[in-house]
């Protein structure tokens, strides 16, 4: 599975958001799309889930078009920023309702509960849940359903550190499983332990993609500093040459 974002732009009324961002993502790497608060990343994401539809520009999944895929053939699965519930639903029904929507999906539900940790929560409603418990129900939906490709947008908000060791066993199965793996995120240090790739994006462009090894030879910076380091040090010198007389 090969996703290649083109050239997507998008605005606000007359505010740009993204401007000619292009990257790439491929089976079986998890890539993290880095950026600060306000970088497009979240309007990115809705934009390859079909949310939102940009002024221009395009998203190929294996050379189709994103737009031509029916509902029923859709490759994507999506982790929200913001969660998303039936306020009556249990959390139980919820993860039986969206089994039921894809049977073919071999995921089994009790081994996900039990994964997870849910076990104590399944008769509980969404709203009486903790933030973290609320995380992994709308982690476990998404791993329910029918995908190729995995979109989590700042999926560690909320997680304790035993609940983020379950979900990094799980983006490492879904590379095992040749998914494609894309994660919003500003958590560096989380990032550059789990993403083998990255795409910076900084004020609605693509400043740097790829491997931390690739950015750092492209722009001559040592391959000791941390993501972070690498990250602020491109920052700061975008920054530097747009306010140049």
């Amino acid at each position: 599975m090969h996703v290649k974002v083109e050239n997507i732009n998008f605005s606000y009324t007359e505010l740009p958001v993204l401007q000619n961002v292009s990257f790439q993502i491929q089976s079986g790497t998890i890539t993290g799309l880095i950026g600060s608060n306000g970088s497009g990343k979240t309007t990115m994401l809705k934009i390859m889930i079909q949310k939102l539809t940009p002024s221009s520009g395009n998203i190929l999944v294996n050379q189709s078009p994103v737009s031509a895929l029916s509902n029923t053939n859709h490759p994507f699965t999506f982790v929200p920023d913001t969660p998303v519930y039936y306020e009556e639903l249990t959390v139980l029904e919820h993860l039986q309702f969206v089994k039921a929507l894809y049977p073919q999906n071999p995921l089994s539900l009790q081994g996900l509960i039990k994964q997870l940790d849910l076990q104590k929560h399944l008769h509980k409603i969404p709203c009486a849940l903790s933030k973290g418990n609320l995380q992994k129900l709308m982690i476990a939906l998404a791993l329910l359903r029918q995908y190729e490709i995995f979109l989590a947008d700042e999926p560690f908000t909320g997680l304790d550190p035993r609940q983020l060791h379950i979900f990094k066993q799980i983006l490492q199965e879904l590379t095992h499983q040749h998914k494609a793996i894309l994660i919003s995120t500003h958590l560096l240090d989380l990032a550059e332990a789990i993403c083998g790739r990255f795409v910076f994006l900084h004020n609605g462009q693509v400043l740097a993609e790829g491997s931390k090894e690739e950015i750092t030879a492209q722009y001559h910076v040592s391959d000791a500093v941390s993501l972070e380091e690498l990250y602020l040090h491109l920052t700061d010198r975008c920054t530097s040459d747009t306010v140049k007389p």
